[in-house]
């Protein structure tokens, strides 16, 4: 078949075109760094990465919340770290009020740094983060959750709990509220509050309050609370909150332990006829009523009678300010479960994280040994080019006239 120039001229050019265009294909993936440049160039592969992209947005946003959630919990544990260190020192100075020999003088400087005590951990509780809210308010961030009136502290926040998601099925806390870690405290110990009646006129000071039969005492509680009264030598009847007596005793000469319904309290001192002690199930009551409780037993003037009174006052201030720190103890247990279970997602979200970005790349042909063959190719491809342009150039030249 007969060739002619035009057709020469015009395969060749053809062939150069292409080999170009093919040149620049792998020069475009190099520079992009990924094989696939378009969903044309392969639609399942597009189709793969639109799929695993939104998977790794998903997991990336599961680890900020996991960042946030982490610091959100860290934060707040300082602050109970803070509130529980405050009740500690309160503690303290509860402890030497009550040791006896508390001269006018001691008095009044346990007076001063219970105030002072109690207004740093309202302090505390009234904390707002660096956006001005509330932290322990529950979800009502705006208001402050502590304030104080004529009949005392009271909470003004909610029981909301702020929640964060670290993980496609997990949902933790991230906050406490106000009212669980400070207001709702129980009295007491082990369930059990005691207090001695506060027109009480005798000796009798309580010293121990323990039970020692825990299914007696689950039976017996729902009867209470209940009260022993007084008579006449030590003699003593006790009635449940319906007034229906279930028990009588005589103490002796200096006091002992009285056992009724799986409860023991322990006395020192005598009694006056028309004494009372009452114990039951325990109550709900704030840490800063337990501090004002404290502070008002400091506050009465010194007398015997004022003494015994006192003495009775602050045996239950210690029960209640070791329930209100077994709270934020159990609080700060809780938070480090959290951040153990945080660093455990946190770990895995970054394993599956690189996972999916290594998957990402050898689906759309960024990884390295794509990137190699690439590298290969485009080196072909321009021996090629160039070979076809000098060949084009090489046959353009020839013409019969140079053979005559």
């Amino acid at each position: 078949m007969r060739v002619s120039t035009n057709q020469f001229y015009d395969n060749s050019i053809r062939a150069i075109t292409s080999q170009q265009s093919a040149l620049l294909q792998v020069s475009q993936q190099l520079s992009a760094q990924r094989k696939l440049l378009s969903p044309s160039d392969d639609p399942v592969a597009a189709g793969r990465e639109v799929a695993l992209d939104a998977t790794l947005k998903a997991n990336e946003q599961m680890l900020k919340n996991q960042a946030d959630a982490k610091g959100l919990l860290e934060g707040t544990e300082n602050y109970l770290v803070e509130a529980g260190g405050t009740l500690q020192l309160a503690l303290t100075r509860v402890v030497q009020a009550g040791g006896g020999g508390l001269n006018e003088e001691n008095r009044q400087s346990i007076l001063a740094d219970l105030k002072e005590l109690r207004d740093q951990l309202m302090s505390v509780a009234n904390t707002q983060d660096e956006n001005g809210n509330y932290i322990f308010a529950g979800y009502k961030r705006d208001s402050q959750p502590f304030v104080r009136n004529a009949s005392g502290v009271v909470y003004q926040g909610d029981a909301g709990v702020r929640q964060s998601q670290i993980g496609p099925n997990r949902v933790i806390d991230v906050s406490f509220s106000g009212n669980y870690l400070f207001g709702d405290i129980p009295t007491g110990r082990n369930g059990l509050d005691v207090g001695a009646g506060s027109g009480n006129t005798g000796s009798a000071t309580l010293t121990a309050s323990t039970v020692t039969d825990c299914q007696a005492w689950s039976a017996a509680a729902a009867y209470g609370p209940y009260t022993i009264e007084f008579g006449a030598d030590g003699a003593y009847t006790v009635s449940d909150k319906d007034g229906a007596e279930v028990g009588t005793g005589t103490l002796g000469e200096d006091g002992q332990a009285i056992d009724i319904a799986g409860v023991q309290i322990g006395i020192s001192g005598r009694p006056a006829e028309g004494d009372t002690l009452s114990f039951g199930p325990s109550r709900s009551q704030s840490v800063f009523d337990t501090l004002d409780q404290a502070i008002a037993a400091l506050s009465q003037p010194a007398s015997a009678t004022e003494s015994v009174s006192r003495a009775n006052a602050l045996y239950e201030v210690n029960l209640n300010l070791n329930s209100a720190m077994n709270r934020l103890l159990e609080a700060r247990s809780s938070i480090g479960s959290r951040l153990t279970e945080i660093e455990a997602a946190t770990t895995a979200g970054e394993t599956r994280g690189d996972q999916i970005t290594g998957e990402i790349s050898r689906v759309v042909g960024s990884d390295l040994e794509t990137m190699t063959e690439l590298t290969g190719e485009l080196a072909k491809r321009t021996y090629t080019v160039q070979a076809a342009q000098q060949t084009y150039t090489q046959i353009a030249r020839m013409s019969i006239f140079n053979f005559l």
